[in-house]
């Protein structure tokens, strides 16, 4: 139980944008309606729990690992073929920071030092 107050952070930092439309395409909006009624009535018990677990359940058969419990280690199949990659903001400078930004996260970022806008790069992985 200590880490569902955690994973309640993680998941409140991603709930705007697209998370409700995801949960009803990976059949789990049920499970979110279940974690807002939760998390708005401030309880943290074994349900809530299940319920993290399901949500990030059905988002990592889906490609998005670690939704409410962070990223994990990635370690292809053998023989799967093929290299997945990632998309993301990267900093603009010719010798770039690390940092990085989800492309499909609102607007792109400009770099805090220059004003520069970020480019897109990417990650294989």
């Amino acid at each position: 139980m200590e880490l569902v107050p955690e994973r309640i952070d993680r998941l409140c930092r991603q709930a705007g944008g697209q998370l409700r439309e995801h949960a009803e395409r990976y059949g789990v909006a049920d499970v979110l309606a279940r974690i807002v009624d939760a998390v708005g009535q401030g309880r943290l018990d074994r349900q809530l729990a299940e319920d993290l677990d399901r949500l990030d359940g059905a988002f990592a058969r889906n490609g998005v690992d670690g939704l409410t419990t962070g990223v994990r280690g990635f370690e292809p199949w053998l023989g799967g073929g093929g290299h997945p990659a990632v998309l993301a903001w990267g900093c603009p400078s010719p010798r770039p920071c690390p940092r990085k930004a989800p492309i499909n996260d609102g607007d792109r970022p400009v770099c805090g030092l220059t004003g520069t806008p970020f480019v897109e790069s990417r990650t294989t992985l």
